[in-house]
């Protein structure tokens, strides 16, 4: 039995579209795959999408909470690399963030999915391309005497 949890949007299952950013997506989706037939689809509720930091660290132990054994993502950091690496899950590189469940568990079980074993982009990048919209980030002249 294999367990793959891939980073979503929403509660939609096999038709949801794969969220490419891992420690922000809204849900992960767990397939449950039993001599390469699906045999039970899930969602849960990423509750780091939200954190301040660690998002990333966070979203790995729900994965390992689920029973995953196998991730596929788009985006993947340092830290949630890194996390997923310990608890000995997997990691599967998705070819295009359009993809649905179901499209990506047929590329996994027809063997077209690459394990990646390093991240693929910098640590903090699902966070908001915010351009200092909060104290002291602004791109002002600053305080004059």
């Amino acid at each position: 039995m294999v367990i793959v949890g891939i980073p979503t949007f929403e509660n939609k299952g096999l038709n949801e579209v794969m969220n490419t950013r891992f420690g922000r997506c809204n849900t992960f989706t767990f397939i449950t795959i039993e001599n390469n037939e699906i045999v039970e689809v899930r969602s849960v509720a990423n509750d780091a999408q939200g954190a301040m930091g660690g998002a990333g660290i966070q979203s790995a132990q729900i994965i390992g909470n689920n029973g995953a054994t196998e991730v596929i993502v788009g985006n993947l950091g340092p830290n949630a690399m890194n996390s997923l690496s310990a608890l000995n899950i997997k990691i599967y590189q998705s070819l295009g963030g359009s993809l649905t469940v179901k499209e990506l568990i047929g590329l996994r079980l027809s063997g077209k999915l690459q394990v990646i074993t390093s991240a693929n982009v910098a640590a903090h990048a699902g966070m908001g391309g915010g351009m200092g919209g909060g104290r002291g980030g602004g791109m002002g002249g600053g305080r004059r005497p």
